[in-house]
């Protein structure tokens, strides 16, 4: 079976949550943030929470140095990317045992809706990387009164 590239079919989840083939779909509110597939043989764990004023996105790196972290906004994309340097000392390591994962990562997400996308900022705090993209205000919905002139 074949799958047009570009072509999403989504369903529908409980609370609100929707699934794309390709990536997965977060909706908080009147926000949605969808994962986007990147090229990279790492991608940290996320958790996606939606406080009063904002959408938080946290990314779980531990030991990667908040210097090794960058952060960008292109259009309404958000993008993730970074490096685990190695901490063992180079040279002929004989290994037991190798679980964690070290290199390159990238994480992307596409954010739709009520957010301000220039005043995304970022915190490195405990090996978590807590990406804040402000809300703004709802106008739809809102009751406007509108005056009813003569003549």
């Amino acid at each position: 079976m074949s799958r047009k590239i570009g072509v999403s079919r989504t369903r529908q989840k409980s609370s609100g949550e929707v699934r794309e083939e390709g990536g997965a779909s977060r909706r908080t509110g009147h926000v949605l943030l969808r994962d986007l597939p990147v090229d990279s043989t790492c991608q940290p764990l996320s958790d996606i929470v939606e406080v009063d004023d904002a959408v938080r996105v946290l990314l779980e790196i531990p030991g990667v140095p908040a210097a090794s972290v960058q952060v960008r906004v292109l259009g309404n994309r958000i993008e993730i990317t970074g490096e685990k340097i190695p901490d063992f000392p180079p040279g002929d390591t004989s290994f037991l045992c190798l679980e964690r994962i070290f290199g390159k990562f990238q994480r992307a997400f596409e954010v739709r809706g009520s957010v301000n996308l220039g005043e995304v900022s970022a915190r490195m705090a405990n090996g978590i990387l807590v990406i804040t993209i402000p809300k703004v205000a709802e106008r739809r919905g809102r009751e406007r009164r509108i005056p009813v002139t003569t003549g």
